[in-house]
């Protein structure tokens, strides 16, 4: 249905575009707050606000032809148990900012580095980016470890405005990863 959003597969997942079906899941861990937290939403109160920002923020962007983030199935269950992919960039994009959201009830499985890993290996083989990097928040410890598995390098720090949070600051990281580094 969209071209750019090569169907992709893990040991334990199945990425594939975002669809309106998917709302229930996606609502089961965007109305939980330590997930958005950190995210440019807020808590999402009812699955029409769920469905309103599927169609928004996913399906608006793949019908620009933009390479955005992927439903993560859960093999063998059939559910969504998360997204993933790149913040919408254009299939002639040189470089993505790569994120990862995951329902908590599979946080502790290393799903993580297994999602980032495929990520990786999707930009620098199908999509040709020159770098990928992600922005993680300095007391999420656990979204630095499979980027550090995967070889980024710690590049450098900032501080971000969080409206979720009442504007407070929040001390932010840059890693990256190049295509020449990876693929040594």
């Amino acid at each position: 249905m969209y071209p750019q959003m090569e169907l992709l597969e893990t040991k334990h997942c199945l990425l594939r575009p975002i669809t309106l079906d998917d709302a229930e899941d996606l609502f089961e861990y965007y109305s939980i707050p330590k997930v958005v937290k950190y995210l440019p939403i807020k808590v999402h109160q009812n699955i029409s606000e769920t469905r309103r920002f599927i169609k928004s923020y996913f399906i608006n962007n793949y019908q620009k032809g933009k390479v955005g983030h992927y439903a993560v199935v859960l093999k063998g269950q059939g559910k969504v148990i998360g997204n993933v992919g790149f913040n919408n960039i254009s299939p002639y994009a040189k470089s993505g900012e790569m994120g990862i959201c995951i329902n908590p009830n599979y946080w502790g499985h290393n799903l993580s580095y297994e999602l980032a890993e495929v990520l990786v290996n999707y930009a620098f083989n199908k999509l040709n980016l020159d770098y990928v990097y992600a922005i993680t928040y300095d007391d999420n410890i656990y979204s630095k470890s499979p980027l550090i598995q995967l070889r980024f390098t710690y590049e450098y720090n900032f501080n971000k405005k969080i409206k979720n949070l009442n504007n407070k600051i929040v001390k932010c990281n840059k890693f990256v990863l190049y295509k020449d580094d990876y693929t040594k």
